[in-house]
């Protein structure tokens, strides 16, 4: 049995080895067969996969093409770029990386179908991943493209960059879940200390690396780019530099360099020799450059724009004095020392696209020595500031901007320059030949021991940045019974043509004044009078400039963001009317003079400038005529203003009572100054500052007749208490001559007996007045703050 068993399993392992066998041969077989398989299909495959591959890779490379030239310069690509207009892409919106995003996405869908459809016969089925790279390693900054291309341009090292994984099946070839990364980029560097610079060129080195290997042992992967040895004979290279004045003050203009060498010295690097040569500058940190913007472009026709700096660098130097002399209404000298707190000492600062710098529209001395470079070719949106709170670059912080549009006009013979709106953030911040922008940002001088804050322009690389949206205190309202701008110290309401009933005060027939209001109780203080000529039946000021308040409170394209800093109003007419209702709601002529008024509600600050232009058309003749009136609407208890030194001493102050001024009916006082200010009981107090060239107007239009005066009730007999600068007053009869033209600006300022930076004079109501008088320095041409190196 035994033996019997030993012989039964020799048989069935014989059996299982041959079965075994047998499974083997046919695995051979069929191995054999699906290799001969492969051997004859995987160069179709191969084929399929390549051809596939490349093209999407040009594909991707077309569309960061067009991205990158729009984004640049849309006009001088506009053959190119106006092929994909029906996807959206357009002069308007070429520095809108969304848009060419949108763009890219839509080709490729496109291109997406046509190889599905080429392949057909194949069975493709083909799609791509949206992903994101690291680029810290490749720009030496943390930086990612995503949602399928990036630009990071205007720094020294700079770069254009797509990404997306291709996934592909072949279906009718059994080939499924192919996929592979597919990159295309543009990156370069400009050393920024030039290697030689000579009376005649300058030389500098830069390296350019295109597309490059990922390096998958990051999340996401990361990219070392492959150095580019093709710019000379493949791609393009152009240099612009900043235009200079005879003074060798650069003006905001750029112009294309002329090239005179360029060598590749390996690993792609190049050096460049252009013309002409430029003053080398240095920055905070020590470093030298030369102030140019280098422009790239490889054989694809991607484009890469690079600077030699990231800043630009000021201080702003305070210039007010912290002494102040006056003397009192017998002619004693008196010396007022400001509070070591001038919290309320803020100035709201313009700097043009010409490099120029204003202050209530007059343009701010700069330091010879200091050389400001052009910002580089760059949307405005771009752009930021940081500005220091305690004179130490420890607080060298973001502020808010705002982007302002101006525009310069020839009015009657003067050229001025006016604001026609917030700007369009996707445009270039460019000096213009018409229309200019404004970066408008606060500079703020907390104690009197700070005179000088440091000021650091500079803007973001990212190309799909978008306009900062800041907090403001600052709103304007307008529906059936407002045309207002809410500030948290008062509402101004703006009268005109298309509101011409002031809520609970008067109807101004479509005069333009504007009124301001307690913004708790919305009680009206009266309203601030531009200018005034005539009288009418015994009643004051008849003719007043009539129109239409334009308001600008919102960028273009961005609604949804307001005026962080400022809002305007602009007047601009030819026409006066009357509020007494004599010439109904149309204006009662145009031939006696032309307005232009700009007004500023500001916001964070106490004041309100009006700057204001008048010319004369026609001689007119009259009893009355006032620079500006500000109407007080019975509130005031005290009114004062400061002499202007013709025929009193300068800065010598009268200070009246209510009853003084009721007593008088209209009081009048010889050769007002620099300050005229109301106040009450409680210590509210309103001034309105008067710069240097309206005195100067008022004596050389008004003679020994300028007057200060303050009307004590007004046509219905109520008490108004106003504050009032006369070239003559209402009993006076004189004339104005055709072709007069006056220049000068005014600020509403509103203050207090006592609190943040003030005198404490809540026990001393009638010299309240001192705390507009430490404050009216600040807005007088001759102490306006200067630009100075940091």
């Amino acid at each position: 049995m035994r033996g019997k068993a030993r012989r039964s399993a020799q048989m069935v392992v014989a059996a299982i080895l041959i079965i075994g066998l047998m499974i083997m041969s046919v695995l051979v077989t069929v191995y054999e067969t699906h290799s001969l398989f492969l051997r004859t299909r995987s160069p179709v495959v191969r084929e399929v996969v390549g051809a596939i591959t490349a093209d999407f890779k040009r594909a991707l490379a077309s569309m960061l093409a067009v991205a990158t030239r729009a984004y640049f310069n849309y006009s001088e690509f506009r053959d190119l770029t106006d092929r994909f207009s029906s996807y959206g892409m357009s002069m308007n919106n070429r520095h809108n990386f969304t848009v060419a995003r949108q763009v890219a996405k839509t080709y490729l869908e496109y291109w997406r179908q046509s190889i599905t459809k080429a392949y057909g016969e194949y069975g493709v089925q083909v799609s791509y991943e949206i992903l994101q790279l690291d680029l810290s390693k490749e720009l030496g900054r943390q930086r990612t493209v995503y949602n399928l291309m990036k630009g990071y341009w205007y720094l020294p090292t700079s770069g254009s960059y797509a990404y997306a994984k291709l996934r592909l099946n072949i279906t009718a070839m059994g080939f499924y879940n192919w996929e592979s990364d597919v990159l295309v980029g543009l990156t370069v560097t400009v050393y920024r200390n030039p290697i030689s610079v000579t009376g005649q060129n300058v030389t500098i080195m830069i390296n350019v690396r295109q597309d490059g290997s990922l390096d998958y042992s990051t999340n996401p992967p990361s990219i070392v780019g492959t150095p580019y040895g093709r710019l000379i004979t493949k791609g393009w290279i152009r240099i612009y530099y900043p235009q200079m004045d005879a003074s060798g003050r650069f003006t905001g203009k750029w112009l294309q360099a002329t090239i005179r060498d360029i060598t590749y010295a390996g690993m792609g690097n190049y050096s460049v020799t252009f013309e002409p040569s430029l003053p080398v500058l240095t920055d905070l940190q020590g470093n030298q450059y030369v102030p140019i913007m280098v422009v790239v472009s490889d054989e694809r026709g991607i484009i890469v724009e690079a600077s030699t700096y990231y800043y630009i660098s000021f201080a702003v130097q305070r210039n007010t004095p912290d002494a102040l002399i006056y003397y009192d209404s017998s002619g004693n000298k008196k010396t007022l020392t400001r509070p070591s707190d001038i919290s309320n000492e803020v100035y709201t600062l313009e700097m043009s696209s010409n490099l120029s710098l204003f202050w209530l529209g007059q343009k701010l001395s700069v330091d010879p020595a200091l050389k400001l470079p052009p910002f580089p070719y760059i949307p405005i949106k771009q752009i930021r500031v940081n500005v220091t709170l305690d004179g130490t670059t420890a607080t060298l912080k973001e502020r808010p901007i705002q982007y302002e549009n101006w525009t310069s006009v020839v009015w009657y013979g003067v050229p001025v320059d006016y604001p026609v709106g917030l700007s369009d953030p996707q445009m270039d911040f460019v000096k213009g030949d018409k229309y200019n922008t404004k970066l408008v940002f606060q500079v703020k001088f907390p104690t009197t021991n700070i005179r000088k804050q440091y000021v650091t322009l500079w803007w973001y690389d990212d190309l799909d940045t978008e306009p900062a949206v800041y907090q403001t205190q600052i709103q304007f309202i307008q529906d059936s019974t407002h045309k207002d701008v809410w500030h948290p110290l008062y509402d101004v309401e703006f009268v005109d043509m298309e509101h011409q009933q002031s809520r609970g005060y008067v109807n101004y027939y479509g005069v333009a004044a504007f009124v301001l209001r307690d913004p708790s109780t919305d009680y009206a203080f009266g309203p601030y009078n531009l200018h005034g000529f005539g009288i009418y039946g015994g009643k004051l000021q008849h003719y007043r400039p009539y129109g239409t308040w334009q308001v600008y409170y919102q960028y273009m394209r961005y609604s949804w963001i307001k005026a962080p800093i400022r809002i305007f109003a602009v007047l601009n007419t030819e026409y006066v009317g009357s509020v007494y209702g004599d010439c109904g709601t149309s204006p009662c002529s145009n031939s006696y003079y032309s307005t232009l008024a700009i007004v500023q509600i500001v916001n964070g600050t106490r004041y309100i400038p009006v700057i204001t232009y008048i010319y004369w058309k026609n001689t007119r003749s009259d009893y009355g005529y006032w620079l500006c009136t500000e109407m007080g609407s019975g509130y005031a208890n005290y009114f004062a203003y400061t002499a202007a030194g013709y025929q009193y001493k300068q800065n010598q102050t009268f200070v009246y009572t209510y009853n003084q001024v009721s007593s008088a009916v209209v009081l009048i006082s010889r050769d007002p100054g620099i300050l005229l200010t109301h106040w009450n009981n409680g210590g509210t107090a309103r001034a309105v500052i008067l710069n240097q060239a309206a005195v100067n107007l008022l004596q050389s239009i008004g003679g020994t007749y300028a007057s200060f005066s303050s009307t004590a009730t007004n046509p219905q007999g109520l008490p108004q208490g106003s504050i009032e600068a006369d070239f003559w007053p209402y009993n006076t009869y004189r004339s104005v001559s055709a072709g007069t033209l006056l220049r000068y600006w005014t600020v509403v300022f509103s203050y207090s007996a006592s609190g943040s930076g003030f005198l404490n004079l809540g026990s001393n109501i009638p010299n309240v007045w001192q705390n507009a008088y430490i404050y009216a320095s600040m807005f007088q041409e001759k102490w306006a703050p200067s630009i100075v190196r940091p």
